[in-house]
């Protein structure tokens, strides 16, 4: 039986001999791990270039293989950063109606018109020493209240200050949903200060009558009477209606698709406006017919209204005080495409 003394030394020997089978596995594995490595490594872009030299070292040529001056990939993520575009991109409005009429400014609330019109114009040539012949007109004085059109967007600070092109966006948002309430104020003036259209010596005398011919009598009908149309107000589907007119062969009547039409008629231009209501037109002469008047320009404001200040928020608005003020309503010839087309046909 061993003593105690004899264990400990036992297991002392024991002991150094499992260190010494460790340590051999340990040298053993490490080594295999070290074969499996490439014996030379080029570690940086300098490196490569230099290995690249070496290996041409006597050539006639230069050759540096592309995959040797390979840096490194992207694992992950975008290595090439996106573009933003900035600002915020928004829908278009209807085109200002005022700009094809001349303009004016007030001071006042209220535009009065003179209109002075002939009742009988009793002109002559006369004899000597004869009663010259009597002509008659009246004056008939129009008023048009100026009108004030406004609204209002609610903002929080946040959005101001943290979106990039938000003040210029809202103020293009909010300048441009005021001007299509001009546009219908505008053409509302208009329907009611107006002429009829008149078929005269073409009704019931146009084979196949068309939008081109009710324009072209309407043209008529102003120049008979001494103005000078200068613009031609439609929607735009009536005018796509108009270049697509064909004959009965399918050709196109203005040509290839429209070509020869160019947007005037008889040297007028056509101006397209959603604003029109769709199968009506207004043939003018703006100098003749009449002035808008700006008794405050369209401006656009931000700033603190009612609880903004405590809400964080801010309220931007847009003010507009305006009149078209009528001259003469024979300067206007506005009409139904439908309905004249149905005077000018023939019966």
């Amino acid at each position: 039986m061993l003593t105690q003394e004899s264990k400990e030394h036992l297991d002392v020997v024991v002991k150094a001999m499992d260190d010494r089978i460790n340590k051999r596995l340990d040298a053993y594995e490490i080594g295999q791990k070290k074969a499996n490595f490439p014996t030379k490594s080029v570690s940086n872009l300098t490196d490569k270039i230099y290995k690249g030299l070496v290996s041409n070292k006597g050539q006639r040529e230069f050759e540096i293989k592309a995959g040797e001056l390979f840096i490194s990939q992207v694992a992950s993520g975008t290595y090439v950063p996106p573009f933003y575009e900035t600002g915020i991109k928004n829908e278009p409005f209807q085109n200002d109606l005022r700009q094809f009429f001349p303009q004016g400014v007030t001071e006042s609330d209220t535009v009065t018109v003179d209109r002075g019109v002939i009742n009988a114009n009793n002109a002559a040539i006369v004899s000597e020493a004869t009663q010259f012949p009597e002509s008659t007109n009246t004056l008939n004085a129009v008023s048009f209240a100026v009108d004030k059109l406004a609204h209002r967007f609610a903002l929080s600070e946040e959005f101001i200050q943290d979106v990039e092109g938000a003040s210029q966006f809202i103020t293009s948002q909010i300048r441009g949903a005021l001007i299509e309430k001009v546009n219908a104020n505008i053409i509302t003036d208009v329907l009611a200060n107006d002429t009829d259209f008149s078929a005269g010596a073409f009704a019931n005398a146009v084979e196949s009558a068309n939008e081109f011919d009710v324009l072209s009598v309407a043209l008529n009908q102003l120049r008979l009477s001494n103005y000078n149309p200068d613009v031609i107000l439609v929607n735009p589907n009536d005018f796509v209606k108009m270049i697509l007119l064909k004959d009965t062969t399918n050709t196109y009547l203005r040509g290839n698709l429209g070509a020869s039409l160019q947007e005037n008629i008889q040297g007028v231009p056509i101006v397209q406006s959603s604003a029109v209501t769709s199968g009506v037109y207004h043939v003018i002469d703006s100098s003749r017919f009449g002035r808008y008047y700006n008794r405050e320009s369209l401006t656009v404001q931000i700033g603190f209204d009612g609880n903004d200040f405590s809400s964080g928020t801010r309220t931007a608005i847009a003010v507009h005080r305006g009149t078209l003020a009528v001259f003469d309503i024979k300067g206007c010839v506005s009409g139904t495409f439908s309905n004249n087309k149905a005077a000018l046909e023939t019966a």
